[in-house]
């Protein structure tokens, strides 16, 4: 996939060495109340509209569920996970969009997560691409459970969702840079998609530069704790576009926070499940 085997081995020891730290350790001395309090925030349902006069006509009030950042394992179990699921199933969207990290650290879980998974249904699909979590343990059984619960893998290529006149879905495994997200996404074989899902939202300048009309990203969680005058004023320092709806022309991009965390606190920045209806100017 998108790391050699050494490369993915090291990444993986520094991402559990980095939850014994931040997450189990801090939890245990709390006595399992921080990971309680940080499950028990309510996910929020975001709707959102936007239009671009680059959208297809023919998919003119599209609603798309957008769910993202997952990170099963420790922080979210079955229960959470459940609850996630249900609020994508009662908005009743027509398509599905989950842009990355569904598991935190290790693939061994995949089968609880796509056990519920599996319970999504759209008319035009349930579409799924990788986010560097994915790639730390076994990225080929991620891949392997979505395709078996019936959801669409996009690993760097395009689909058209709906038949041969239906909306044409990009999307881009995990690239950590926007020359590597620009590199990802030509090698999708569409010269202009409708949608692009990626995880990383380093790939908006290339979607944007390509006129594609709206781009779905997670990975940033939002930055996990925010000002509340101003989300985007967050910890991820190093993210020019870390929270929320961004704009170029008639290209958009929508960065949410995603449902899940890698250390069990979030402060401005709710766990959410973003609908957004696209609209044609």
């Amino acid at each position: 996939m998108t790391t050699t085997r050494p490369k993915r081995k090291l990444a993986y020891h520094t991402a559990t060495v980095r939850n014994a730290i931040l997450t189990r350790l801090p939890d245990a001395l709390m006595g399992g109340a921080l990971k309680a309090r940080h499950v028990a925030q309510r996910i929020e349902i975001a709707e959102r509209c936007y239009a671009s006069a680059v959208w297809p006509r023919d998919f003119d009030g599209l609603r798309i569920a957008h769910l993202s950042d997952i990170h099963f394992g420790h922080l979210l179990g079955a229960e959470r996970l459940l609850q996630a699921v249900d609020a994508v199933r009662a908005v009743n969207a027509d398509l599905i969009a989950i842009t990355g990290d569904l598991v935190d650290l290790s693939a061994a879980e995949a089968p609880l997560l796509f056990e519920q998974l599996s319970l999504l249904r759209a008319r035009l699909g349930v579409f799924v691409v990788l986010g560097n979590h994915d790639h730390l343990d076994h990225p080929r059984a991620v891949v392997k459970g979505a395709r078996d619960a019936g959801l669409i893998v996009l690993n760097d290529e395009s689909v058209r969702a709906g038949g041969r006149d239906g909306l044409l879905v990009a999307g881009i495994d995990w690239a950590k840079s926007i020359p590597a997200c620009t590199a990802r996404l030509r090698r999708c074989g569409a010269g202009r998609a409708d949608l692009l899902l990626a995880h990383n939202p380093k790939a908006f300048p290339a979607a944007a530069e390509r006129g594609i009309p709206l781009t779905l990203s997670g990975h940033t969680h939002g930055g996990q704790v925010a000002r509340a005058a101003n989300r985007r004023h967050n910890l991820v320092f190093t993210q020019r576009l870390s929270a929320g709806h961004y704009q170029r022309e008639e290209s958009h991009l929508y960065v949410t926070n995603g449902v899940g965390a890698w250390f069990p606190l979030r402060v401005n920045c709710p766990p959410e499940i973003v609908v957004i209806e696209m609209r044609t100017r």
